[in-house]
């Protein structure tokens, strides 16, 4: 059975409340997916939690933006033990898009747009189509948390509110030298407090040395040159696949 997922922003822990879903949401429950009185579906807010429910009252005609819910029942959940910020350097146009949309299903904390030397878009402010993406991607995924995507900051800022220090790491760089130095171990990687991603042109040479400088550890996925979009979800995986291992170990 599909499951239909809605995103609510409020408290969701209350089996037996009633609650209403935003107009835009009831809506598309109402006249795109013609969910009707005694339909289940499943709300997120964002905040960890995830409630199954029951559409207990529906608007017709012109009402089709009011729709009714009981709460059944509801989970609270805990962030995974990887959730680090993303302090990314934003592809333009619809690739930003697909990297806030895994950013969401591989657990990203928070998405931190940067402006870096070789950044090809440098947005002054948030747009609000990100957090439509993001809350897409969070009824799609079933993830229980909500990125937080914050307004961009020029990369020496960046730094300075963000110091990588121990655990921290940065890439895809063809060419990491310092991995020779330094190796990624999985509880490292499982502690891992930021990812660093820069442009397709890379960080700049300043812009690495600032960033092995403050502590923060390169990382290599080959020799190929990687547009943004493919090199977070690619690192978070490696992240993911190498933090596994010392959650195996503690079992």
């Amino acid at each position: 059975m599909q499951i239909r997922r809605f995103f609510l922003s409020q408290p969701l822990s209350r089996p037996g409340a009633t609650v209403s879903l935003p107009p835009a949401e009831a809506q598309h429950a109402l006249r795109v997916l013609r969910l009707e009185v005694g339909d289940r579906l499943q709300l997120l807010n964002g905040e960890g939690e995830k409630a199954e429910c029951q559409l207990v009252s529906r608007g017709e005609g012109r009402s089709c933006r009011e729709a009714l819910c009981q709460i059944l029942s509801c989970q609270s959940f805990s962030r995974p033990a990887l959730s680090p910020v993303l302090l990314v350097a934003p592809p333009r146009g619809k690739a930003f898009d697909l990297v806030l949309k895994a950013s969401v299903e591989l657990g990203i904390r928070a998405i931190q747009p940067i402006l870096c030397t070789y950044g090809v878009s440098r947005p002054e402010e948030i747009s609000g189509g990100w957090r439509e993406t993001l809350v897409g991607a969070v009824k799609q995924s079933g993830n229980p948390f909500l990125p937080a995507v914050l307004p961009p900051l020029a990369f020496s800022q960046a730094l300075l509110q963000y110091p990588p220090g121990e655990g921290a790491v940065f890439g895809a760089s063809p060419a990491a030298e310092a991995t020779e130095r330094r190796r990624l171990t999985p509880a490292a990687a499982l502690g891992c407090p930021a990812l660093w991603v820069g442009p397709e042109g890379g960080f700049s040479r300043e812009e690495e040395e600032a960033l092995l400088q403050a502590g923060a550890l390169p990382v290599t996925l080959g020799e190929s040159v990687l547009r943004v979009e493919t090199a977070v979800p690619a690192l978070m995986g490696c992240l993911l696949g190498i933090a596994s291992l010392e959650e195996t170990a503690r079992i």
